[in-house]
């Protein structure tokens, strides 16, 4: 894990360097291939395959639980803010809404459609099956090909990573803007997704730093569950990989009844990292505009804790 880290951090330097930007579609790509090969390793494991009714049962329950300790944490943030977002400094640029222009220009530059979420799902699912697939068919049975072509397919994907980070600077600007309590909001999300995660494993049978390193996907299932496959085994990556996709699709169906029960940084906690892309438009929409740049900042920061939380776990 190590290396994966070293890896992330050279492109980190790389991007900051070379000023490296709009690499999403290389990304996107290496994601695919990465999600093949983990489920190509899973369709060759037969405990795997066997364990699959029991696999989609604990990965929902892991999901469910951190999505609600963390949105649990989120609520009492917003108590604690008093239920008001005064996202912006006194002097900083505003528009006739209350909208900051950075947190205009962080989520104009994406997507706001509902399907890139589902759709990116149904993707990494179908490239997933694929895998499982070719597994089952006893191609390539050699398990150490299988897993040397993940290991450096990870890596390389750990650089391009990094190299889109490194390159960002608008949301190191960004945080210029920020009401300093909001700061807290991935602070919440991490601990609330830990604390529903061990609360759920009571009543399942796994280590607790397994489900811990389930739960430090916080959505970002791709990156994740091949990161877990490469420490743990095919089996805890396909539970990573269920686990996260559910929380993913969990804040795309149910944001607007988050916000109406528990407050607007619920849904944004819910998202985990994909609050910065895939859940963004949902919660634009249900939260309102002046919440873009709270669920930009929050999206990138646990984003970028993934493969450090999950290492740590995974060591």
């Amino acid at each position: 894990m190590l290396a994966v880290v070293l890896f992330m951090v050279a492109g980190m330097v790389l991007g900051r360097l070379l000023k490296i930007r709009n690499i999403g579609k290389p990304v996107i790509v290496m994601t695919w291939l990465l999600l093949l090969f983990l489920g190509w390793e899973a369709g060759s494991d037969r405990e795997v395959i066997a364990a699959l009714p029991s696999i989609g049962i604990d990965s929902a329950l892991l999901s469910l639980g951190g999505v609600a300790g963390s949105c649990l944490l989120a609520w009492l943030l917003w108590v604690f803010m008093g239920r008001k977002l005064d996202a912006v400094k006194a002097g900083a640029k505003k528009d006739g809404n209350g909208v900051t222009s950075e947190g205009i220009k962080a989520g104009g530059e994406r997507k706001l459609s509902a399907w890139t979420g589902f759709g990116g799902s149904l993707v990494i699912l179908g490239f997933f099956a694929a895998g499982v697939v070719l597994g089952l068919c006893g191609l390539l049975e050699e398990s150490r090909a299988v897993h040397l072509l993940s290991t450096w397919s990870l890596r390389i994907l750990m650089m391009m990573v990094g190299m889109s980070v490194g390159g960002d600077r608008e949301m190191l600007r960004s945080l210029k803007t920020m009401n300093p309590k909001l700061l807290l909001l991935p602070l919440a999300t991490i601990a609330g997704t830990y604390a529903g995660c061990i609360l759920v494993n009571l009543f399942l049978s796994y280590e607790v730093k397994d489900v811990l390193a389930v739960g430090s996907g916080f959505g970002y299932y791709s990156l994740s569950s091949v990161l877990i496959s490469e420490s743990r085994g095919a089996f805890l990556g396909t539970v990573a990989l269920i686990s996260n996709i559910i929380r993913e699709v969990f804040t795309l169906l149910f944001t607007p009844l988050l916000v109406r029960v528990a407050g607007p940084l619920a849904p944004i906690s819910a998202g985990g990292a994909t609050t910065a892309d895939t859940t963004l438009p949902v919660i634009s929409s249900s939260c309102g505009q002046n919440f873009i740049l709270v669920s930009v900042f929050h999206g990138f920061t646990v984003d970028l804790s993934v493969p450090f939380l999950v290492s740590l776990f995974c060591s």
